[in-house]
């Protein structure tokens, strides 16, 4: 069920299927990129779960001009919760998600039940050659963010909504990750977490999902074979029966 909430006075779209439950996932997309992200995990069954999926501020159907921080991005998904009046938060971030559901981790523990993050890492450099690019208007994602073993028509659909979010924004969301690191911080995140990789992930290697795994305390890793960066589009149904497993 499409619906909307104000924030900072801006109309802010998000998803949300399934009646309210006593707990609550959110899903947070990556850079540039949009609440149908997570199309395929708004339909699974999550017992004793509201699932939302939200398009960040300036992304899809959201107003707004995005943000070139990561802390922005978390303070903005606080006033989401809040908004919402959300208790027993479990967050599952993709990518640029991925680093926002870390950093909120460390910074407002006491709102969160447990984390998920999918193909992310605790330090995201991006590639000069992929900042110019994404200025210029360019879709990187077609050539580095699936696997090769990927249907064409799969990641058509997957990359349907690239042109509604504005270059800019999916620029200084770049710049966001490009800043990004917490690799000495990461061991003290304190909350039990899933880390999932796609087994042919080349913007965020199983390396990086090791790094997570190896720091956070009370963490997991499954590795999705056959999947590239959009592991939740290329195989969903081992993506949310990764996430089935973890939430119970």
């Amino acid at each position: 069920m499409e619906k909307e909430v104000y924030i900072e006075g801006k109309k802010i779209s998000y998803e949300q299927e399934s009646p309210e439950q006593q707990k609550n996932i959110i899903f947070i997309h990556g850079s540039g990129a949009t609440k149908l992200t997570w199309k395929h995990q708004l339909k699974a069954t999550l017992p004793n779960y509201t699932k939302i999926a939200l398009d960040l501020i300036g992304h899809g159907e959201s107003q707004g001009n995005g943000y070139s921080s990561i802390d922005d991005y978390v303070d903005f998904i606080k006033s989401f919760i809040e908004a919402l009046n959300l208790k027993n938060v479990t967050l599952c971030g993709h990518s640029m998600g991925g680093a926002i559901v870390l950093q909120f981790s460390l910074k407002y523990p006491h709102l969160l039940d447990k984390i998920i993050i999918a193909g992310s890492g605790a330090k995201l450099k991006v590639h000069q050659d992929i900042l110019k690019a994404t200025l210029e208007g360019a879709n990187y994602a077609v050539d580095w963010a699936y696997c090769e073993h990927t249907k064409k028509e799969l990641i058509e659909e997957a990359e349907s909504e690239f042109n509604n979010t504005n270059k800019i924004v999916r620029y200084n969301d770049f710049l966001a990750c490009n800043e990004f690191d917490i690799m000495q911080k990461v061991d003290q995140i304190d909350k039990p977490a899933l880390v999932i990789v796609g087994s042919c992930d080349k913007l965020t290697p199983i390396k990086y999902a090791q790094y997570l795994k190896d720091n956070i305390k009370h963490s997991q890793m499954v590795v999705i074979q056959n999947a590239g960066h959009m592991s939740m589009w290329e195989k969903p149904d081992d993506f949310n029966k990764a996430i089935c497993n973890f939430l119970q």
